[in-house]
């Protein structure tokens, strides 16, 4: 049956400016093919696909990270701003703490497609 997650499918109007954001976001890049991206995701990979026009929706998608507070600095160091749904997309100056212990931050990458990164609390 089911074994895993195999890849999410992203469509993006330039997939190298989205390349350079998920680069920048702290995604390490696997390969690439006829303008399509492939970046690792746990045991899994996150696929950029060409498209003329994108419809995000309101899907997040979660990524388990080891230092929440790491991966924060890093991207914040490479221009990206982490916000938080939460409370009306106000931008972070630091993840938060969810009431259920989780320790996150989101991000919008350029298509609106939506990523929290999340350390699990203790």
């Amino acid at each position: 049956m089911i074994k895993g997650l195999d890849h999410i499918v992203l469509f993006c109007k330039d997939t190298e400016k989205s390349k350079e954001w998920y680069t920048n976001a702290g995604f390490q890049y696997s390969h690439g093919y006829e303008g399509m991206h492939w970046f690792h995701l746990g045991s899994g990979l996150v696929m950029l696909h060409p498209a003329g026009e994108t419809s995000p929706g309101i899907t997040e998608v979660h990524a388990a990270v080891e230092d929440v507070n790491k991966l924060f600095q890093f991207v914040t160091e490479n221009g990206l701003t982490p916000i938080d749904h939460q409370n009306g997309n106000k931008t972070l100056t630091e993840p938060v703490t969810r009431p259920w212990g989780d320790i996150q931050f989101e991000l919008e990458d350029l298509d609106g497609h939506r990523w929290a990164f999340t350390q699990r609390g203790e």
